[in-house]
């Protein structure tokens, strides 16, 4: 007696694919930096100044010893001062990085729940990243006289250059996050989800 074959599973557009690879790298960097932060902005004021220091050795060979010290002093202030507004943003940049990890893991599986999780998060995460990005202005501007005493080459590494980067980095995320959002929102994405639903269904 011939046995029928089981179903084959449906196959996703292979953007999906390719967007949801990315969501996976997304939301593991994105987790891990939220961790960073909550762990740096829930210490004491002097251990956090040890962080600072460690990371402003690179501005040694531009910067004089003292000058340096007092810099990572008042760098330390400033950015421990908004740690209230920094440690809520790495709380829900923590829960929304999960959930699109986990939304695109289990959209390349097809299923549906993932696709609505993953396109969850992306809608939240491009207003998520604009209050990172202003977040990140506010304590630029908290620097700006700070950074205005360092050498030029020191003002460019501190200043400028981590700010272009930082819009750089807002930028690609926006536009990453809006396009997953749309694409995942077609009517012919939303069908081939459903049809992954449905062969995954025993037949009668």
């Amino acid at each position: 007696m011939a046995t029928t074959p089981a179903p084959r599973p449906a196959t996703l557009p292979a953007l999906v694919y390719v967007l949801a690879a990315f969501a996976v790298i997304s939301g593991s960097y994105g987790a891990m930096r939220a961790l960073g932060t909550a762990a740096m902005y829930a210490k004491p004021r002097e251990v956090y100044l040890q962080l600072v220091t460690a990371n402003n050795d690179g501005l040694k060979p531009f910067v004089g010893a003292a000058e340096l010290e007092k810099y990572d002093a008042r760098e330390a202030d400033a950015r421990y001062g908004r740690r209230n507004a920094a440690l809520p943003l790495a709380i829900v940049g923590l829960i929304l990085s999960g959930l699109m990890f986990a939304g695109a893991m289990r959209a390349m599986r097809g299923d549906d729940w993932g696709r609505s999780a993953w396109s969850f998060a992306a809608t939240a995460s491009i207003p998520y990243q604009l209050l990172n990005l202003g977040l990140g202005v506010v304590m630029a501007r908290d620097l700006a006289k700070a950074v205005a005493e360092l050498p030029p080459m020191a003002q460019l590494l501190v200043g400028g250059g981590q700010m272009l980067a930082s819009i750089v980095f807002c930028g690609i995320a926006v536009l990453y996050y809006g396009v997953c959002v749309i694409y995942l929102r077609t009517p012919g994405v939303k069908r081939a989800f459903s049809d992954a639903a449905a062969r995954r269904k025993p037949s009668a």
